[in-house]
């Protein structure tokens, strides 16, 4: 049973529907919730009819969940940094909540990133309509990302914030009519002069280049003073997962310490806001109850990893035991693990090649988490050289080195040949499918062959089609 994906719209929840939700699945045997890298929060129904029954409930409340609207999307948005890290000086939290009031009664299919570009807590680029906020009050620039692709498409407008949600509608009509791609779909250019033919809002043309801050990872996670002289407390938890008693306990004491809203960020942490010195410590005795860490080390911070992934969260735990023992610094790198390309937010990315014990590492030419486009530096990595490889990855960028990751091989070193083998190699980044080992995670035992692949198979990193897959041999 997958999980039941519950909407936020913009990652902001109030607290006594954050506790229904929690009561309601500890009703059904349910213990912890996750929140996911888009702002949203996940539940584990242990079966159907339970999924649909709290479905239902969670409607009751006003909120959306994939069950009622299967191919509904979350807006993420930059408004849990407002007041908490500095930003667009325009863009308060009013303006992304007068924004989102647009979307009341629209169910984007598309995935929206509503995003101030001056601050790093939400990647502008995830999304497949990105809003990202210009120097001009009241104005956003547009980029298209089509769903599966790492290209993205800069419009030369300026989009008016009155005008996002009608501006939505006009694009995801035109786009699930005849969607942006190409060859031979619709070109880039087509699908914009068709968009803005039938849009009415009102625009300004680009005169100002976007430019984004330099790649850093903020601090979310503890106890911090605001600009209000008030604190801010984010909540990170190494399983990602929140214990629903704690869920309950923490949004009673929102009520009593008269804390008006929750946020959710794409890291999967809590974020509280406004808490004055006064109730500073009912929320150390809150934490301390439920055993609730805070000052966790930045480097087991900042990693990204997909929704409900028990294995990629042992792997990253065992990669940072290892990295740990052997004192490798990688503060001010980012990471993620089977993440697609087109919506990673981190420096460097692992992804599974075919065997579960065999991994691709690719890294941004330019160590952006927002810029650059993705480069292969170690293939086909065993399990065991995995975390040496990360290590070298990090002396390379702390000394700023162009050299390959890893040192060539000598000729005593290098492996015996086995018989060639035929795989399939996706040719935008380079991922394989080999059918000595299938794909296991989505379904595909080891012994399929590519060609007995349904036609709707896709890249398990950027979802290009299978036609498009390149035959190779391996030795």
């Amino acid at each position: 049973m997958t999980s039941l994906r519950i909407l936020t719209q913009g990652g902001s929840l109030a607290p006594n529907d954050l506790r229904q939700l929690a009561g309601w699945a500890q009703d059904y045997g349910l213990t912890t919730l996750e929140i996911s890298n888009r702002q949203e929060l996940l539940l584990s129904p242990p079966s159907k009819t339970i999924r649909e029954d709290l479905a239902r409930r969670v409607q009751a409340l006003g909120l959306q969940t994939d069950e009622t609207e299967p191919m509904a999307q979350n807006i993420v948005s930059s408004l849990p940094a407002t007041d908490v890290f500095a930003g667009t000086p325009w863009l308060t939290a009013g303006v992304y909540l007068d924004i989102l009031t647009q979307f009341r009664t629209i169910r984007p299919k598309l995935k929206i990133n509503l995003v101030d570009r001056a601050q790093t807590l939400v990647s502008p680029f995830t999304g497949n309509i990105n809003v990202v906020a210009s120097p001009e009050a009241g104005y956003w620039y547009v980029l298209l990302r089509p769903s599966g692709s790492v290209r993205r498409y800069a419009w030369p407008i300026l989009l008016e914030s009155e005008s996002i949600g009608a501006f939505v509608q006009v694009v995801e009509r035109h786009y699930f009519q005849n969607a942006v791609d190409t060859g031979v779909r619709a070109t880039a250019d087509t699908f914009y002069r068709a968009v803005m033919a039938d849009f009415q809002g009102n625009t300004r043309r680009v005169t100002q280049e976007m430019t984004l801050p330099d790649s850093t990872i903020p601090v979310y996670e503890g106890f911090h003073r605001g600009p209000s002289g008030n604190y801010w407390l984010g909540l990170f938890r190494k399983s990602f997962t929140f214990p629903l008693a704690f869920i309950e306990a923490l949004c009673d004491l929102c009520r009593e310490t008269r804390v008006g809203q929750l946020y959710l960020t794409p890291y999967k942490t809590l974020l509280i806001k406004e808490i004055r010195d006064a109730d500073r410590p009912a929320w150390d005795r809150l934490l301390g109850r439920f055993g609730i860490r805070t000052n966790v080390p930045a480097w087991q911070l900042n990693w990204q990893l997909p929704n409900n992934d028990t294995q990629a969260i042992a792997l990253k735990n065992q990669i940072l035991h290892q990295l740990d023992d052997t004192d490798v610094r990688t503060d001010g790198l980012s990471f993620a693990i089977n993440v697609p390309f087109s919506e990673a937010a981190a420096q460097v990315v692992i992804q599974q090649n075919g065997s579960p014990e065999s991994f691709d590492i690719y890294q941004r030419a330019g160590h952006s988490t927002t810029n650059d486009q993705y480069v292969l530096v170690a293939r086909s990595q065993p399990l065991t050289q995995l975390t040496e490889s990360i290590r070298q990855l990090s002396l390379a960028y702390y000394e700023r080195l162009t050299a390959p990751l890893l040192p060539d091989l000598s000729v005593d070193d290098k492996p015996v040949e086995q018989p060639a083998r035929q795989i399939h190699e996706c040719p935008f980044c380079l991922s394989r499918y080999d059918a000595q080992y299938g794909e296991p995670h989505r379904g595909i035992v080891p012994g399929t062959a590519f060609e007995q692949l349904s036609t709707s198979y896709t890249c398990n990193v950027c979802d290009s089609d299978k036609a498009t897959f390149i035959e190779k041999w391996l030795t």
